[in-house]
């Protein structure tokens, strides 16, 4: 069963819950798993070793950014949930306002609004200090990830200095390729001093791919999520618009009087009556009188 005051809002929340799924999140479900492809591909082909490395803590980028998400969306969730409440309140209130008037319940009602509204608050609250956890937790992890990949590569890049060192016949000066390439080019075009094979910016730029990349698949996951809250939502839809009602005013079925018989008394013995959505507040309790053709009983 739904409740009448909070349908509107729920089934509100579930279409827009559809929309995102199948429109922006697909979208950004592709872009994302391509992105964290190509940067891995990108990273690999300018320093597979600095990778290998650096692909021990991407799990900690990806964990950290797929947190953030994650604490962001439930967070949402819970002030959606709260506000529906407080909504199907209000939409109870205003739909009712003259039994509201008549019965003085204007401050029963305003303070059941507020109640609502307080554990909306209460809900932001909680969820503050996850999504600020969560932030430092993606930003700090990413500059952990690259502060090793800057010490792993100059280390490298010093090995890289070491090999490629050459000291002239004279022994006055003393090159590498790094200093040749800048002084003395001629020593490279030679042979004499090889090219760096490992250079400053090949850390940068694999450094970088592979945090791109990192966040990317981190970020692949609430797209996942989004679709699967929009396949929920959409059922959720369905099943209150193609629900089969337990009492169906409009059904062919069941006993008929014949026209010949039927004169248009209707007689009501012992009639008990609840609804289905609160069994536990009886509506009819015996009802037993009788409508005479021709006459208006009102009830």
């Amino acid at each position: 069963t739904n409740s009448p005051s909070e349908l509107s809002s729920r089934i509100a929340e579930s279409t827009q819950l559809l929309e995102e799924g199948i429109s922006d999140k697909l979208n950004l479900l592709f872009r994302f798993l391509f992105q964290g492809l190509v940067g891995l591909g990108v990273s690999f082909w300018y320093s597979w070793d600095m990778t290998l490395v650096l692909m021990a803590l991407s799990p900690l980028v990806g964990f950290g950014t797929w947190f953030m998400t994650k604490a962001t969306g439930e967070a949402e969730g819970l002030r959606a949930n709260a506000y529906a409440k407080a909504g199907g309140v209000a939409s109870e209130t205003l739909s009712e306002l003259r039994t509201v008037a008549a019965l003085g319940a204007e401050h029963k009602q305003a303070q059941r609004y507020v109640n609502n509204l307080e554990d909306a608050k209460k809900a932001g609250v909680r969820s503050a200090a996850r999504i600020g956890f969560a932030n430092g937790l993606m930003f700090s992890s990413g500059n952990f990830m690259a502060a090793v990949g800057f010490i792993y590569g100059s280390f490298k890049i010093a090995r890289e200095l070491d090999r490629t060192e050459w000291t002239d016949p004279e022994g006055k000066n003393t090159y590498n390729c790094a200093s040749a390439a800048r002084l003395v080019p001629e020593l490279q075009d030679n042979g004499t001093i090889d090219t760096c094979a490992f250079k400053g910016g090949d850390v940068i730029i694999a450094l970088f791919a592979l945090q791109m990349g990192a966040q990317g698949l981190g970020l692949v996951q609430p797209s996942i999520a989004a679709l699967a809250k929009a396949r929920k939502a959409a059922y959720e839809i369905l099943k209150v618009v193609e629900r089969k009602l337990v009492i169906d005013p409009f059904s062919e079925q069941g006993l008929k009087p014949a026209r010949e018989t039927c004169q248009g008394r209707i007689d009501f013995e012992n009639v008990h009556f609840t609804y289905p959505s609160r069994p536990d507040q009886p509506i009819a309790r015996g009802y037993n009188f009788c409508v005479e053709p021709g006459t208006t009983v009102a009830l």
